[in-house]
């Protein structure tokens, strides 16, 4: 077969059965291949930046590597912001990226891909040779699902049309669950444990697969739970679950991590996010559980680090204090679970009087989280909103939120989405990202959307301009005009481009817009454009 076949049936053979991209010269023969010699999926962007973010997307609900395709040189400028996003998230996916020939040198498309690539903190991997077809591949996802990072397959124009003499070869994962059976280290843990008043477990995206068990180890030492934002999901229906640890922490969680006295981490980082900007690590002794040694004490000291797989440490912890008879903690009081209940029932009455013709955000944000299906895939964009919606919209699993934080830049979420979306086959995905983040990038993805009929709501957090510029200016008591954008209506355009949409500038059109947009016999996507007032959306604040 031709390379271009190969690299299609290699693709396929690696058990990719989803792709995204965007064609071009050097990627446009495996594409086709992939989907009518393989029968692939695939799904077309109209800007690769939006093709990776899908792969991004894919990845963080499915938990599989996500794979998406670019041709060459601006093809793989156009993605650089995408893939340094995937990286700060510590994300496994596989980009296919064509490459100029090597012989041309004034060739108008013609860059230092493996120079870019690399300046992002993505993997590049090249196709050696037509014959190292599987060999190179497999190498690129390997390094992907190892590395937790994005890895870019570069191939060679001039390699398309030539021969290949293809064999399949198996793609092999190494076995990396483990759990300390005994140590200085775990004998350390457990001493600290024992002897902890009031400890918080902390779980992180890198828990998922360990819910269950964490969930046995916090009951069994009656500490009660709370997640880094990645594990938002994690521990739904413990009445002990004090939610996102960190910078959008509500007061109770605040207080009972604040006013703790060990913190026992699984599977997160203890980022500065999620340590408060160290509010919230402030004079306590600290457990990490991580799979990966290179994580423990990353970002945050610990007293002892333990390298295992969450679940199976969790599950060794709680046989170690069986054996020892050491007590609970006692720190799961009722006071405790009576102020955490008290808390979902007083943020529903938080009456606020926004400006004329604009819905107040947390009214926004409850109200999504009320009417929208319980079952759902929460994207969520970057901008001042999420202060307020990250902590009051709920999900129900691991794997159900999706941020795009990783480097703090707007207009990742309508791509990412996407992705998702694909990989929730068919439950309903929720998207909320501001008016700038949609007009920066991907508002051209609708049509996309659309074409696909996504079950996919976008809520566009309306504040007319860019909301955390805003904040600055009138933290420096100066007019806040030059942050300010008279946007066209995002509804009409929604609708020109093939979805639905509505405009909503009170909660009673809110709640109508949900109500159709969550229609049972809807298809396709549907955007809220909801008008929200700047001046009333707040930033967030470190825990003192």
């Amino acid at each position: 077969m031709k390379v271009h076949q190969a690299i299609a049936r290699a693709l396929f053979d690696t058990g990719t059965a989803q792709l995204y991209g965007l064609i071009g010269d050097a990627n446009l023969f495996m594409v086709n291949s992939y989907i009518n010699d393989c029968g692939g999926k695939y799904l077309g962007a109209t800007h690769e930046a939006a093709a990776v973010l899908m792969a991004l997307g894919h990845a963080r609900v499915s938990g599989a590597t996500g794979v998406a395709t670019v041709t060459h040189g601006p093809a793989l400028t156009n993605a650089l912001t995408a893939l340094v996003e995937g990286v700060k998230a510590a994300t496994s996916i596989v980009l296919l990226a064509g490459d100029t020939p090597g012989e041309d040198r004034e060739h108008a498309q013609s860059v230092d891909q493996r120079a870019l690539v690399l300046a992002t903190g993505a993997g590049f991997e090249p196709l050696r040779s037509p014959q190292t077809v599987a060999e190179d591949l497999n190498r690129a996802f390997y390094r992907a699902r190892t590395e937790h990072r994005p890895i870019v397959f570069n191939m060679p124009l001039e390699f398309q049309w030539q021969e290949a003499d293809y064999q399949k070869l198996p793609l092999r994962f190494p076995e990396a669950r483990s759990a300390i059976a005994s140590s200085a280290d775990m004998d350390e843990a457990i001493g600290i444990i024992a002897s902890a008043r009031r400890p918080v477990v902390v779980a992180g995206r890198g828990a998922v697969d360990g819910e269950a068990a964490i969930q046995r180890f916090a009951e069994r030492i009656e500490a009660p739970v709370a997640t880094s934002l990645r594990g938002k999901g994690l521990f739904a229906d413990d009445p002990f679950n004090l939610g996102i640890c960190g910078t959008v922490s509500h007061a109770v969680a605040l207080d009972a991590i604040g006013s703790s006295d060990c913190l026992i981490a699984f599977g997160a980082s203890l980022n500065k996010y999620t340590a408060g900007l160290g509010g919230l690590i402030r004079g306590k002794r600290i457990i990490q559980v991580n799979p990966l040694a290179s994580q423990i004490g990353r970002f945050t000291p610990v007293t002892v680090g333990l390298v295992g797989d969450p679940g199976l440490t969790a599950d060794a912890m709680v046989e170690w204090l069986d054996k020892a008879e050491i007590p609970g903690s006692g720190a799961r009081t009722d006071d405790l679970r009576a102020q955490i209940a008290a808390h979902k029932a007083r943020r529903r009455q938080m009456p606020r009087t926004p400006a004329a013709g604009t819905v107040d955000l947390f009214e926004l944000a409850q109200t999504v989280d009320q009417m929208f299906p319980r079952d759902r895939v929460y994207v969520s964009g970057t901008g001042r909103f999420i202060r307020v919606c990250w902590p009051e919209i709920a999900v129900q699993g691991g794997r159900d939120f999706v941020d795009t934080i990783g480097c703090a830049a707007i207009g990742l979420g309508l791509g990412t989405a996407m992705g998702a979306a694909v990989a929730a086959g068919g439950r309903p995905t929720l998207l909320v990202l501001g008016d700038g983040g949609l007009m920066l990038g991907g508002l051209s993805e609708l049509a996309t959307a659309a074409r696909e009929q996504l079950n996919l709501v976008v809520v566009v957090c309306n504040d007319g301009g860019y909301g955390a510029e805003y904040v600055q200016f009138l933290d420096k008591d100066m007019d806040p005009a030059l942050s300010l954008n008279h946007w066209a209506g995002f509804a009409p355009v929604a609708q020109a481009l093939g979805c639905d949409g509505r405009s909503v500038t009170n909660t009673d059109e809110l709640r109508a817009a949900l109500q159709a947009a969550t229609a049972a016999d809807r298809q396709g996507p549907f955007l809220i454009d909801v008008k929200i007032d700047p001046a009333m959306t707040p930033y967030y604040q470190s825990p003192k």
